[in-house]
């Protein structure tokens, strides 16, 4: 079975790169995004891209931009293009197929992130190494690294089961940008908050460690994503997607 998986998340691999995501980018847009945000954006920010704490929220969302885009396609573009009916008809199985897909978002989503990172860390010691080698807190570097993996993770589970219901690669699309707005509206809201609840937030959170945060907030992440990943296997009824 995973030589199956890899051979499905290869072929969504080849396809995002060669005919672009459901948004239209292609491989000059990414070129895009890693100039924008590897070397543009570090130039004006500096040495504080690679040494503030906030770095680690920047790395940690940003695969949530790149997969949405991606899921999107994977079940409702096929179904657009009539070739979903070709895929289901091979000798590949239910889970090959699903975890196929989840596999390639999931890729797409965090090696995107690291090559922007890489990109990033680059200019800003061309630009501002001057006075010796820059890098990231390892903490910080690592929990970059976990995170977009979860994050990618999560974006990939939310998007498979959308695209498995949605009609059309623009419902999908929309699905999915009322689901970023749910998940972006707690920061959004957050200067309409009573400073004193935030100070008694605060409050709470002195005695508790920054790393104990990070992995309560991984493992719930973990946890939502192998729920998500259980009901698209659910919802993933090859004779019912062959009818639709």
């Amino acid at each position: 079975m995973i030589a199956d998986v890899i051979t499905v998340a290869v072929k969504e691999l080849r396809e995002i790169f060669t005919f672009g995501d459901a948004r239209g980018r292609s491989r000059f847009s990414m070129l895009i995004l890693i100039l924008i945000f590897g070397i543009v954006i570090p130039l004006q920010n500096g040495r504080e891209w690679v040494t503030s704490p906030i770095s680690i929220m920047v790395w940690g969302w940003m695969p949530f931009l790149w997969v949405s885009g991606v899921v999107a396609d994977l079940f409702a573009g096929e179904r657009e293009r009539h070739t979903l009916e070709s895929l289901l008809a091979t000798r590949l199985s239910d889970q090959a197929i699903l975890f196929g897909k989840l596999l390639a978002a999931l890729m797409y989503g965090f090696t995107l992130t690291w090559v922007i990172m890489i990109a990033s860390l680059i200019t800003v010691n061309i630009g501002f190494g001057s006075e010796g080698l820059l890098f990231y807190p390892f903490e910080m570097f690592m929990g970059a690294l976990a995170f977009s993996i979860l994050i990618s993770g999560l974006s990939a589970s939310i998007g498979v089961l959308v695209s498995l219901r949605a009609g059309s690669v623009r419902q999908a699309q929309q699905m999915m940008s009322a689901g970023m707005l749910v998940l972006f509206l707690p920061f959004m809201l957050i200067q309409f908050i009573p400073s004193a609840w935030l100070n008694a937030a605060e409050n709470m959170l002195e005695n508790v460690q920054p790393m104990q945060i990070a992995v309560g907030l991984a493992l719930l992440l973990l946890v939502v994503e192998l729920i998500l990943i259980a009901i698209a296997r659910r919802l993933f009824q090859r004779s019912k997607l062959i009818l639709d």
